[in-house]
């Protein structure tokens, strides 16, 4: 062969992988704007079964996120039963949603998320908590998710956000190895036993009920930041579940229509923990919970919730490995010097 035809040859390789290449990407970024601009499908799961109206199962519904789900699931037609742990907030949440729309129902539903399987047999330390936020209530007894089945058995339930979660507190940012064990225990049922469990228990249900909507609300914080590692790794678990429950049901031939979203949230404000003013890149919590909903219905599978976050999201991806330590290491260190200055 000349060298001619040869270099020929090559340029052709050169450019067919070069236009496989523009095609492939001209096609993720297709599919990454399509998740933003397409139209919310989730009115698919606000159906009635057997006359009976559609309810959603909301936990950690006292604040935050979970409070902006409850309100908008009640907006999109759905009844809501509101899971927490302070039965005061959730009561006071109620009594305002249900003055809003007149026409829906509400129950609350109590369980403690942070105490489930053995945590009870473990000594807390003196000082430091291992739940999401401070409570004075009485100690709650062991998670009994059978129990809650029972308690929602009534219900044409159709939709559950799994949303209940956060990290440890006093302090919040510390070391694996000065955390004690029942605060990384506790934090890890919270934001992955509790969850794994209540889907596992609810799955027949939801399945009875189809279609049917499981919403995992994970954090971009499972990119893996230091003195949080409970709550990242814990995070980053309920992804994975999503996407294993998701196989594992189509392998066994028990899936129904039940669609499983899993949802990485950025930073939000009206939350316990952030107070400031809503921007491009911080959502108030209701516009973060119906920028979520509105990704329900098409078989995403894991996605970021929120556009801006989307792009927050792909900036970290981006970077090399070393640019992605440092800047996780100073926005630590940052968010720690402020915690400390406010207790």
């Amino acid at each position: 062969m000349s060298t001619a035809a040869y270099s020929s040859r090559l340029s052709g390789g050169f450019a067919i992988i070069g236009l496989l290449t523009a095609a492939i990407a001209f096609t993720r970024a297709f599919q990454f704007m399509s998740i933003y601009l397409l139209p919310s499908r989730i009115s698919r799961y606000a159906h009635s079964t057997n006359g009976q109206p559609p309810w959603a199962l909301v936990t950690g519904a006292s604040d935050g996120i979970g409070r902006g789900f409850a309100a908008e699931l009640a907006k999109q037609g759905f009844n809501v039963v509101l899971h927490g742990r302070n039965h005061a907030k959730l009561s006071s949440v109620m009594s305002k949603l249900q003055e809003r729309h007149p026409d829906r129902s509400f129950r609350i539903l109590i369980a403690d998320a942070s105490k489930v399987a053995c945590l009870n047999c473990i000594r807390p330390v003196p000082g430091q908590s291992h739940t999401h936020e401070p409570d004075d209530s009485a100690p709650a007894p062991r998670t009994d998710f059978d129990a809650l089945r029972t308690a929602l058995d009534d219900l044409n339930l159709t939709v559950l956000v799994n949303n209940a979660g956060g990290g440890a507190v006093n302090p919040t940012f510390l070391s694996l190895g000065e955390s004690s064990e029942a605060r990384i225990t506790g934090n890890v049922s919270l934001n992955a036993l509790f969850p794994l469990h209540l889907t596992r228990a609810l799955l027949p249900t939801l399945r009875r009920n189809s279609p049917s909507l499981v919403i995992n609300v994970s954090s971009l914080a499972d990119n893996g930041l230091p003195l949080l590692v409970s709550y990242c790794a814990s995070k980053r678990f309920l992804l994975t579940m999503t996407e294993a429950v998701v196989r594992e049901m189509k392998l066994l031939g028990k899936g129904g229509d039940v669609e499983l979203l899993g949802v990485r949230v950025g930073k939000t404000t009206n939350t316990a923990y952030f107070t400031e003013k809503p921007s491009l890149f911080t959502p108030d919590s209701q516009t973060m919970a119906r920028a979520t909903l509105e990704k329900a219905g098409y078989g995403h599978g894991v996605v970021v919730g929120y556009w801006g976050h989307a792009l927050q999201h792909l900036l970290i991806k981006a970077m090399p490995l070393w640019v992605k330590d440092r800047a996780f290491i100073a926005a630590i260190q940052m968010e720690a010097a402020n915690d400390r200055k406010t207790t």
